[in-house]
């Protein structure tokens, strides 16, 4: 069965053809690699509630909380950096409200870039809004129109390992100026940059308050690089929540 795989969109205006217009828009790097690791991708655009959200994500077997601006840092009790870009309303309201509602309904869940800090957001986090302030370079951050790359390491302890196993660090497709701060409820920090910036979270332990399920953040991009393993991951615990509905519904057909 394959799973139905729901990616968040972007919301700005585009230029195609002879038109220029506002868009609901997506990297083509998140699409193929759903499809390469055996999801069906689904669009999901900015503009709805939390009622819809809810609902949107009950119609998923998982969700990828994609890239993009920064997020409002009201919505986290800070005033606004000077380097913190311009807030994106609608996408912050609609990002938060399908992490929530997919934390709630157990729906697998991977989060890039953004999407790691929209879910730290989502569950009472903070961000470092600028990181070139803390660590000194801007290797985090590539450049106009390119990603970079660093090095991360993983903790052996972790979900995350058994995912991607490699020993010491190893490098990663990066664009980033943002990162995680104090650690949201139920999250702790699995991977990090040299410079000890945190570059993936995952639930703690459930006796300690941690999450459920398939639950997974990283600061940076993987669907921009070669390998697919996030992507699989999702897709093979999406696959047994496919499976579970399905034998659910079997009865009543």
């Amino acid at each position: 069965m394959t799973p139905v795989i729901g990616i968040t969109a972007y919301d700005d205006e585009a230029a195609w053809r002879s038109w220029k217009a506002r868009a609901a828009l997506l990297p083509y790097a998140y699409v193929n690699a759903v499809r390469q690791s055996g999801g069906r991708p689904v669009l999901l655009p900015p503009g709805g509630d939390s009622n819809e959200a809810s609902l949107t994500v009950a119609g998923l077997d998982g969700l990828v909380v994609s890239g993009g601006p920064d997020v409002d840092p009201a919505r986290y009790g800070q005033v606004r950096h000077p380097r913190t870009q311009p807030s994106m309303p609608i996408r912050d309201v609609w990002d938060l409200a399908l992490t929530g509602a997919a934390l709630r309904q157990g729906v697998p869940l991977l989060a890039i870039c953004r999407g790691m800090q929209v879910l730290n957001v989502c569950r009472g986090g903070t961000l470092q809004q600028h990181v070139p302030d803390l660590v000194g370079h801007e290797r985090h951050a590539g450049g106009p129109g390119f990603f970079g790359q660093h090095q991360v390491r993983v903790s052996p302890d972790s979900m995350l390992a058994g995912i991607l196993p490699e020993p010491g660090f190893f490098c990663v497709p990066t664009r980033h100026h943002q990162a995680v701060d104090l650690l949201g409820d139920g999250l702790r920090a699995v991977a990090w940059e040299e410079d000890g910036t945190v570059e993936a979270v995952e639930p703690g332990p459930t006796e300690l308050g941690g999450l459920p399920g398939f639950v997974l953040g990283v600061q940076w991009h993987p669907e921009q690089g070669e390998d697919m393993r996030l992507f699989g991951a999702l897709a093979s615990a999406a696959a047994e929540r496919a499976a579970a509905r399905a034998r659910v519904l079997a009865p009543m057909i």
